[in-house]
């Protein structure tokens, strides 16, 4: 942690660790993924708006639109994300939707022609052999939870890459808020055609609303725009990879959740993906440079 913007990373992914669990639970009460994310947003997007108001009269032509493309990136993150929790556990769903460091720099060869080193092959071969021993049930059937997930983790590192552009460029507020805007909305349109009946709001209920809608998603975001200005999208996606820890220890504190020999080798073998990300063969960190 060399700079204030690995610090905030790290806080945002500790944070984001806690989410995992509170999404579950409101799962597990009767609520649909569509509702929970409309709630998560609307909460972070009001939090956001009462603090940056003004922002909003100084938000330029080119930040709506990199805010927008943005928003249907992690609007699509969520949908997988939360889908995707419905059918499998918090632990695996936090370590295969952060399997970023692995997919990041391969959308950065692709986008903007940075060649991943030689060792950023063998971190996605480890990935995604470590996705299979989650995904995979013993019966060798696929697990639709995991499939998701790993689908979230795309798209997330789809918006990563890009963040990282469009910090460099834009306001790195400017950017979250209409981000967080462009997601509400979307997540409304999807949860009028799917529906509004709800069960009732209990206490517990508010309390996980406004965990992940204050904490696990307007703070986390608004950290990770402006931690992302002062790194790389690379190293945003290393540092990002650790709230799958924080969610595993969570969920097995609060939870209740056990995981058997195949679960904690694959979760094992992705987090020696992340490392190998972090600290590629041959090289070192210091050699990573920021996307221009």
């Amino acid at each position: 942690m060399r700079n204030k913007g690995d610090w905030m990373l790290l806080i945002a992914a500790i944070l984001g660790g806690g989410g995992f669990i509170g999404v579950k639970y409101l799962l597990d009460w009767g609520y649909t993924p569509y509702q929970v994310m409309l709630g998560r947003f609307l909460i972070a997007t009001v939090c956001l708006s009462l603090i940056y108001f003004k922002r909003y009269f100084q938000i330029t032509k080119k930040e709506w639109k990199m805010g927008g493309i943005l928003g249907v990136l992690l609007a699509a993150t969520f949908v997988l994300l939360t889908v995707g929790l419905q059918y499998t556990t918090p632990s695996v769903n936090a370590f295969l939707c952060n399997t970023q460091a692995a997919i990041v720099p391969f959308i950065c060869w692709g986008a903007f022609r940075q060649k991943p080193l030689p060792s950023g092959f063998l971190a996605a071969f480890l990935t995604l052999f470590g996705v299979a021993l989650l995904s995979v049930t013993e019966d060798f059937k696929l697990d639709i939870g995991a499939v998701l997930s790993f689908g979230a983790a795309v798209a997330f590192s789809m918006q990563m890459a890009f963040m990282g552009k469009a910090v460099q460029e834009c306001d790195s507020v400017n950017i979250a808020l209409v981000e967080h805007l462009a997601v509400t909305v979307i997540s409304f349109v999807i949860t009028a055609i799917t529906g509004f009946d709800m069960p009732s709001l209990n206490g517990f209920a508010v309390a996980s609303y406004l965990n992940v809608g204050i904490f696990c998603t307007a703070i986390y975001f608004v950290l990770q725009s402006v931690g992302q200005k002062y790194t790389s999208a690379n190293k945003t996606a290393i540092i990002i990879t650790s709230e799958s820890i924080f969610a595993a220890i969570i969920s097995v504190l609060f939870y209740g959740e056990r995981m058997g020999w195949r679960g904690l080798l694959g979760c094992g073998i992705i987090f020696a993906a992340m490392l190998l990300a972090e600290k590629p063969l041959g090289k070192t960190v210091d050699t990573e440079e920021k996307i221009s």
